[in-house]
């Protein structure tokens, strides 16, 4: 079964003008910009080709690269690499390159823009790292109306919008896709008009109330969300009813990467709905929010990541096994309503079994 590798030797000679932009290569485009490129490519809209980006890339950090986490796919720079060198993607230019990770504000956002040789330009979110910090930002998006790398998404798009004249695909991978959205939906309705496609790559959902808001209606017919059979992010909280459910070659967290994705020609290959284990981490996971009023769940998110961060853990990479089995210890000690312990109890578990398989 092919996946985005052989899409390039298959299709890596066609231009743009040949075979027009396609779901696929919003992926490939949206993961450019999961490497810190501080300092290599402009933060504002000075552009440099991709292959430039790369060279500076590798002259600063190596062949290996600057270290992306225990939990992001080892095909990223190899992918970027082989693109960069294929007739497709070989002329993509970069620049707007953000990042910014703050403790206090419990956030980690990362922001590029890609010029295709069309002259359109594709906004990309990056999705979650595998600190502590993001993966704590991810939850609270179910009890906070905006979180703070929402906000900084909606300043980029706007930014982006001022300074790049004409067509605009807005995308991201995991929390990078709920970004891609949540700008989009909340952007002015003349930036809207100006979009042609929002992409969100199995990236999480939204409260109720925001999908029901006027910018989201109006922004919902050009939004594009790929889930994965085996998801496990993309069906956290409300989602769009339409998705595509595409074929994945792995389950658990390594489902979440597409590089795993099965594709078929131009497209990924769908499937009729999501595998049993996703709906039932689903359910369970709505199941328990149910149960709980906003202020518990935020008190729950606190807990978690107490214990978690009790371990001396800063990054997913950090939780070793001998500090999991620490960290479920602590779960059962803390003073909550049974069914939370067990809860946290679960998720931990589930988090040590999936980083196991991504090893």
């Amino acid at each position: 079964m092919a996946v985005i590798k052989d899409y390039l030797a298959w299709r890596g000679d066609l231009s743009f003008d040949c075979s027009p932009f396609n779901e696929v290569d919003n992926y490939i485009v949206a993961k450019i910009g999961t490497p810190d490129l501080t300092g290599i490519v402009p933060e504002d809209s000075r552009e440099i080709p991709l292959s430039l980006a790369l060279d500076l890339y590798e002259a600063k950090y190596g062949k290996k690269g600057d270290y992306l986490g225990r939990l992001a796919s080892a095909s990223i720079m190899p992918v970027i690499r082989e693109a960069a060198n294929t007739v497709r993607f070989r002329d993509l230019k970069l620049s707007g390159f953000r990042r910014k990770y703050a403790v206090e504000e419990t956030e980690q956002f990362s922001a590029l823009t890609v010029t295709l040789p069309d002259g359109r330009h594709y906004v990309s979110f990056r999705g979650t790292d595998d600190t502590l910090i993001a993966w704590k930002e991810n939850m609270l998006m179910s009890v906070e109306e905006t979180v703070a790398a929402q906000r900084d998404a909606l300043a980029y798009l706007d930014w982006a919008a001022e300074q790049y004249p004409g067509e605009l695909i807005v995308g991201g991978h995991s929390k990078g896709g709920n970004l891609a959205v949540y700008a989009a939906a909340k952007t002015s309705p003349g930036t809207q008009e100006r979009i042609s496609a929002v992409y969100s790559n199995d990236g999480p959902g939204f409260m109720p109330d925001f999908m029901q808001s006027e910018g989201c209606l109006r922004i919902r017919p050009k939004i594009k969300l790929f889930l994965p059979q085996h998801s496990l992010v993309g069906t956290l909280l409300m989602q769009e009813e339409r998705c595509e459910i595409v074929r994945s070659l792995k389950s658990g967290l390594a489902a979440h990467d597409g590089f795993n994705w099965a594709v078929l020609g131009p497209r990924f290959e769908r499937c009729e709905k999501l595998s049993r284990g996703s709906r039932v981490f689903d359910e369970s996971i709505d199941s328990m929010l149910e149960k709980m009023s906003v202020d518990e769940r935020r008190v729950f998110i606190d807990d978690l990541f107490e214990v978690l961060g009790k371990t001396g853990a800063q990054t997913v990479t950090d939780l070793t096994e001998q500090k999991l089995h620490s960290t479920l210890k602590l779960a059962g000690s803390l003073r909550k309503a049974p069914e939370v312990r067990k809860f946290i109890t679960a998720l931990i578990e589930e988090l040590f079994r999936n980083r196991k398989e991504v090893k």
